[in-house]
């Protein structure tokens, strides 16, 4: 009866040789199959590595495109911005898109800085068609009433206009401008004063704050009067800018028509900073000066200048 686990037990010794045999034939085994692994994951490293490498040498490489900008005179940092605006590698075809491109912002009569403006603001021109895009636009403006100079002007401070529909976009948004009541020599100088006119929503910001001015009381006449004197006024906030500046008016005694009178006789003064502007209402109110003509004339002054006057 013993013989069974007397023999299992001296077979257990051998049992464990055994396993240790193979634990240590396994280990060397185990060993290279993490190698191998480590080596698989190191073919790819070094093959994504050299994709890479050769993306960044090719981000690298100057384009024909870069180096004629260069030849231009657009500095590195400008071509740098050109690169990061273009929303892809800068390389658009030279002899179908950048230099008639270029041509043709010259030959608007822009300046070298101006032309550099366009470019670096909005280098996505190059990917879009000159006569079916950008010139359009040119001669719109054109038709519009504007003189060169101020095509070429307008343009340098809004790029944006020139990658915009011209039928959905800048049309609806001059002719909201002549809903307003203003004639076309009106429309011309607000788009020239503010040419980003032509990119706000009418709907979302324009009529928004055109209805603002209304319910302070100001007529038809009087809104179109503010907004082509002061175009810049539509970019404004009405509830972070535009109504704090009334309220510091108004904490002063301006209501009503004269409160009106005042902003439609000088709407620059709300183009002021609300700090600048309490400041010089404060000054002139302490000396008893503070009257609606004073405060025109006041606003029209520099810094400089307001402070000799009005020690």
């Amino acid at each position: 009866m013993w013989r069974k686990p007397l023999h299992v037990a001296l077979l257990l010794p051998q049992l464990l040789c055994c396993l240790l045999a193979a634990a240590a034939v396994w280990s060397p085994c185990e060993s290279w199959l993490a190698i191998g692994r480590w080596r698989g994951a190191g073919r790819q490293l070094v093959a994504r590595s050299r994709v890479q490498s050769r993306s960044s040498l090719e981000d690298d490489a100057r384009t024909p495109a870069e180096e004629y900008l260069e030849s231009l005179g657009f500095s590195a940092d400008e071509i740098r911005k050109v690169k990061a605006r273009y929303l892809r590698r800068f390389n658009p075809d030279m002899s179908s898109m950048v230099k008639p491109v270029l041509s043709w912002l010259s030959e608007l009569r822009m300046t070298e800085l101006q032309v550099k403006k366009v470019i670096t603001s909005n280098p996505i021109i190059f990917r879009g068609s000159l006569e079916g895009n950008l010139k359009p636009v040119a001669q719109w403006l054109s038709s519009l009433g504007m003189d060169g100079s101020t095509v070429a002007t307008s343009i340098a401070k809004f790029p944006g206009m020139l990658g915009r529909n011209l039928d959905r976009s800048l049309k609806p948004n001059a002719q909201w401008l002549s809903s307003l009541g203003m004639d076309d020599s009106q429309v011309v100088k607000t788009i020239g004063k503010w040419p980003i006119v032509l990119g706000c929503s009418v709907d979302g910001k324009l009529k928004q704050t055109a209805q603002w001015f209304s319910s302070l009381g100001m007529d038809d006449l009087q809104v179109a009067k503010v907004i082509a004197a002061c175009p810049s006024l539509l970019g404004l906030s009405v509830d972070k800018n535009l109504k704090p500046k009334v309220t510091i008016l108004q904490e002063q005694g301006f209501a009503g028509s004269q409160l009106v009178s005042c902003i439609a006789r000088f709407p620059m003064s709300l183009s002021l900073s609300s700090t600048r502007l309490a400041r010089r209402v404060s000054i002139l109110d302490a000396q008893g000066l503070l009257t609606e003509k004073s405060l025109c004339n006041s606003m029209r002054l520099t810094d400089a200048a307001f402070a000799a006057r009005f020690k």
